[in-house]
């Protein structure tokens, strides 16, 4: 039996950032019943945690897509509501039923011609831009109650009110992620303090202790070195496979690498 943790630095280095990620959840949980029983590992053990965790956590939050599909599917919405807008102020500016209509047609198609790109602008752009096209167009409120349009400027001002507010939240955690570290200074944190358990582990196995403790370090030892074997099997599979294409040209159908956004 192994009498060390061992063959994991260019493990950690190599793997993708979702298996560095997973390796530390489980790392972790099987090192941590082992602080109960040898109070000399704890606070590193306890420093390694918080990293695994943080880690964790970061991983987690960049891989959710949905704020990004919310934000797409909220910026469609008013795009929607403001082609319908400028369409019809464009039906009745070409087909005025009378000369009221066509005065307040005139206008308010000078306001749709200036914000008719809105669609096409940035996100950030397009909010000020409707912004600016609601309020003048609410400066005809005449017209648009004329041309039944009161009720979905007011929708299309919901809209762009529900885009900003998700905007602005996700360009805060843009932020707070900066100040959080990116994934890759996260990784090589984690990587640095499971290393420092390890050490501590490897010391106490060699030291002259009761039997219970022996087996406990023991126990952990194998359960963690059975880890890294696992997780470097995964990567010669995986790195095998890449070769193969490489050779002949196949085409590799592994599913153990997991690209991850940085």
């Amino acid at each position: 039996m192994n009498t060390k943790i061992d063959g994991y630095k260019q493990l950690l280095n190599r793997i993708t950032t979702a298996q560095n990620v997973q390796f530390h959840r489980e790392a972790a949980a099987i090192i941590a019943p082992l602080t109960t029983k040898v109070s000399g590992i704890v606070p590193a053990f306890n420093t390694y945690k918080a990293d695994a965790d943080n880690l964790d956590g970061e991983f987690n939050k960049r891989t959710k897509s949905i704020e990004t599909a919310e934000l797409a599917a909220l910026d469609e919405k008013r795009d929607a509501t403001t082609i319908q807008i400028i369409t019809r102020i464009g039906y009745h500016a070409r087909y005025p039923a009378n000369d009221t209509e066509k005065e307040f047609s005139r206008k308010m198609q000078f306001v749709a011609d200036k914000y008719k790109d809105a669609p096409r602008k940035s996100y950030q752009s397009e909010t000020s831009y409707l912004r600016n096209m609601i309020a003048e167009l609410r400066q005809n409120a005449d017209g648009l109650t004329l041309f039944g349009l009161t009720s979905m400027v007011d929708i299309l001002e919901q809209e762009n009110n529900n885009f900003e507010t998700i905007y602005l939240a996700r360009t805060g955690d843009k932020e707070a992620k900066r100040e959080r570290g990116t994934l890759g200074e996260l990784s090589i944190k984690a990587n640095a303090s499971f290393d420092i358990v390890s050490q501590i582990i490897n010391g106490l196995a060699l030291m002259s202790l009761n039997a219970a403790t022996k087996t406990a370090l023991e126990e952990v030892i194998g359960l963690v070195n059975g880890q890294i074997h696992q997780y470097n099997t995964v990567y010669h599979r995986h790195a095998g496979k890449t070769k193969k294409k490489k050779d002949d040209g196949t085409e590799s159908d592994d599913k153990d690498e997991i690209a991850t956004e940085e």
